[in-house]
């Protein structure tokens, strides 16, 4: 039986993916991972007793690299800190993400996606059917945010500071003519009692189409139930 599902555009003037053997020096995958997709979707609509499975990913603008270099902080603000700063905003101590004495940043390079668009196909996994949580229901609830402009937090592409836009499919809109191996990319990462465990597939974009069906990519069953089953956790 097949599933209902839905397709959101997603846009935005840069993007990084990173490859997780580049995470110091970031270098983006030349597409979007199903785990960014799904991020994405989670922050327009997202619901505990579901999850978003996405299994398509199209690219709609041609795949174009630029490398930057950024001042990076290497600390966090505690908690204690901001709450101290709330009580008494003359002993905030900021953190300088700069490469001078006194600041607190280490210049690093990423090489980062510019002026990208996708369209991001997905079906909703839900867990607890009792009641009205059919599908549809998510399905519906889904398209009602997307037209209105609605999200629980702004999408993200990759990095925070990548701002998305999202919105339905435009008519003009039609995938790259490109077939490229991207080799092994990150579908998701699964958070189990025994430690969080991340899931890569072969990637393949064909003609501008990134199949990200589970049943494809993933291999195993046991492999595909315990990705969908527990990645989705927060």
């Amino acid at each position: 039986m097949s599933m209902p599902n839905v397709q959101v555009r997603v846009s935005g003037d840069y993007a990084c993916f990173t490859r997780p053997e580049t995470k110091v020096e970031r270098f983006s995958y030349p597409v979007m991972t199903p785990s960014a997709a799904r991020n994405v979707l989670d922050a327009i609509c997202w619901r505990p007793q579901m999850r978003w499975v996405v299994t398509r990913i199209t690219v709609l603008k041609p795949i174009r690299f630029l490398s930057v270099l950024r001042n990076e902080v290497q600390s966090k603000l505690s908690p204690a800190a901001v709450k101290k700063w709330m009580r008494d905003p003359s002993e905030f101590a900021p953190l300088i993400a700069g490469a001078g004495q006194g600041t607190d940043g280490t210049p690093r390079n990423t090489t980062l996606l510019r002026d990208v668009a996708y369209w991001v196909d997905a079906y909703p996994l839900v867990f607890d059917t009792s009641g009205d949580n059919s599908p549809t229901k998510y399905v519906e609830m889904m398209k009602r945010r997307v037209e209105k402009g609605q999200c629980f937090t702004r999408p993200y592409l990759g990095c925070r500071e990548f701002a998305a836009e999202f919105g339905e499919p435009r008519e003009d809109d039609h995938p790259i003519a490109e077939s490229i191996d991207i080799g092994r990319m990150l579908y998701d990462i699964a958070f189990l009692p025994s430690g969080n465990r991340a899931a890569f597939f072969e990637a393949r974009l064909e003609n501008g189409v990134l199949d990200t069906r589970p049943d494809n990519v993933l291999g195993a069953e046991a492999r595909r139930q315990e990705v969908l089953a527990c990645s989705y956790r927060h």
